[in-house]
């Protein structure tokens, strides 16, 4: 904004807030580049642009306000967050005044000291067309059922994010941190018009799964050679692609299992968190026994906190069966699990178990998810 360049518009305090909730959270509060700590404001037509961005990830927000006076600003993402914040419903009124931004209400009356926009980095438009477009609580849901899985360790880029990509017309939404994985098919209405495969950091995901829980309606994934935006409403979320080959997760999928139980989801989480009460010591060491009578035990030991055996009834399909799993592993498993029910399925304490959904209601219904966890070596 050039001196004595001036932007003035009136604006809800419930929308600004609301804006500035979900634009705030990109910001990088620890850069050397001071201007990445603000949030960009740009007029665009009636409707007022807030842009973050911290390099990798990029987010733009439209909100409706009557504009006066054309313009843009930057200024300091937590003052103006915490500010907006506390202020009472109603309209506000903006006016800056070269690089100083002024919010005025009945009561209230703050200027903010900003920086020219000329310095905010450009954010990246991806502008091909949609890649796919599909029901934002359907991604939510996905998203939310698969992130768990994904490494937080940078050291191996391609698995810090979530795989995505289609074959026909199933999207599948896959993440790995090589100790557990994840896997969710959603069907599509129609075929690709392109195959897509792309490996979306997880932070970028975390942050989609909080912006479509407030927004209905459809969501379009837009991609080219190393961004991609989702577009949902009057928000655009642009990040980076990681690069690399996610590994060939199918292969390591058991085909058959020669010990299976079903179970009421809520019974296994209750079982499964009071043994691991006792699993702290042993870095989280649970051992699971199934019983073909029709019984599931979870076993766990300290030294210092004594031990605990936890039982539950389930319906077993073949042998006795053994395994020791992390406690926060099988946790996060359950806790993923939408259905009312679960299948375990293992082949032996040395191979991967897992679990997916069962509906008692409907045994024929066909699973959308799993979830493997790799066996503890004792």
């Amino acid at each position: 904004m050039g001196t004595g360049e001036t932007v003035k518009l009136s604006i809800t305090q419930e929308n600004l807030n609301r804006a500035l909730a979900s634009v705030g959270r990109i910001v990088s509060n620890r850069t050397s580049l001071p201007v990445l700590s603000n949030i960009l404001l740009t007029t665009d037509g009636n409707r007022l642009r807030l842009s973050a961005t911290n390099l990798e990830l990029g987010i733009n927000y439209w909100i409706g306000s009557k504009i006066e006076q054309e313009g843009s600003l930057t200024v300091p993402s937590r003052l103006l967050a915490e500010f907006v914040n506390n202020l009472p419903h109603g309209n506000l009124e903006l006016e800056s005044n070269d690089t100083a931004l002024t919010i005025r209400t009945p009561h209230y009356e703050s200027t903010l000291n900003g920086i020219a926009a000329d310095e905010f980095p450009p954010i990246p438009q991806v502008t091909s067309k949609p890649a796919l477009s599909l029901d934002a609580t359907i991604l939510r849901e996905a998203l939310a059922q698969v992130v768990v899985a994904a490494s937080l360790d940078e050291a191996r880029p391609v698995l810090a994010g979530v795989y995505l990509y289609t074959e026909e017309s199933v999207l599948y939404v896959v993440a790995t941190d090589s100790y557990r994985l994840a896997e969710k098919q959603i069907a599509l209405e129609t075929d690709p018009s392109e195959p897509l495969s792309v490996i979306v950091p997880v932070r970028t995901m975390q942050e989609l799964i909080r912006l479509l829980a407030e927004h209905d309606g459809e969501v379009e994934l837009y991609r080219d050679d190393n961004q991609v935006m989702f577009r949902t409403g009057e928000i655009e979320l642009t990040s980076r692609l990681i690069d690399g080959q996610f590994p060939n997760y199918r292969q390591i999928i058991p085909k058959q299992a020669t010990t299976s139980f079903d179970i009421e989801t809520t019974e296994f989480s209750k079982i499964t968190k009071v043994a691991s009460l006792f699993a702290r010591e042993s870095a989280g060491s649970l051992k699971l026994e199934i019983r073909a009578e029709g019984e599931v035990r979870l076993v766990s030991s300290d030294s210092e906190a004594g031990g605990s055996t936890a039982t539950a009834e389930c319906a077993v399909s073949g042998d006795d069966g053994e395994i020791s799993l992390n406690a926060r592993y099988l946790q996060d498993a359950l806790a993923a699990m939408k259905s009312p029910a679960v299948t375990f399925a293992v082949s032996g304490k040395l191979s991967a178990c897992v679990l997916s959904p069962f509906d008692p209601k409907n045994e024929a219904a066909e699973a959308d998810y799993l979830h493997i966890i790799m066996p503890l070596r004792t």
